[in-house]
């Protein structure tokens, strides 16, 4: 019985270390993060991926709520960015390769609504022409 107890304390004991805190922190750092509504697990998931809390917030600012979509696209675009990106009807590998190719998401918006495709407009802007529809 007392080997089940012991068994017992450390397992709980394990499982309430791994649970993600606010350790390491001020509290002006802690404020901060709770006031653009963020809980510490979120907080963790951004720490890891690099992302502060000014660049959280930003996300959130242009209606982004998912943490690993804010982590997602912020490694490649900054918020405002993103928001353009998913406006204009793209997903995060297609605004990628179109920005690779150093497009806007107005200038990738513009050609993908005149029926081209990335190495069509590439091509074609290349030529020094514009989209037309």
């Amino acid at each position: 019985m007392r080997l089940i107890s012991l068994g017992f304390s450390l397992l709980l004991l394990f499982a309430c270390s791994s649970q993600p805190t606010w350790d390491g922190m001020s509290e002006s750092e802690i404020a901060a993060w709770k006031e653009i509504g963020v809980n510490v697990e979120q907080v963790q998931t951004y720490v890891r991926a690099g992302i502060s809390q000014p660049q959280v917030k930003e996300f959130i600012d242009q209606n982004f709520s998912d943490p690993n979509e804010i982590t997602a696209w912020a490694k490649a675009f900054s918020a405002v960015d993103a928001r353009g990106w998913i406006d204009s009807g793209f997903d995060l590998s297609s605004a990628t390769a179109w920005a690779a190719k150093k497009f806007s998401f107005e200038e990738a918006s513009a050609w993908k609504s005149a029926d081209f495709d990335l190495d069509g407009a590439v091509d074609n802007r290349d030529r020094g022409l514009t989209p037309v529809k």
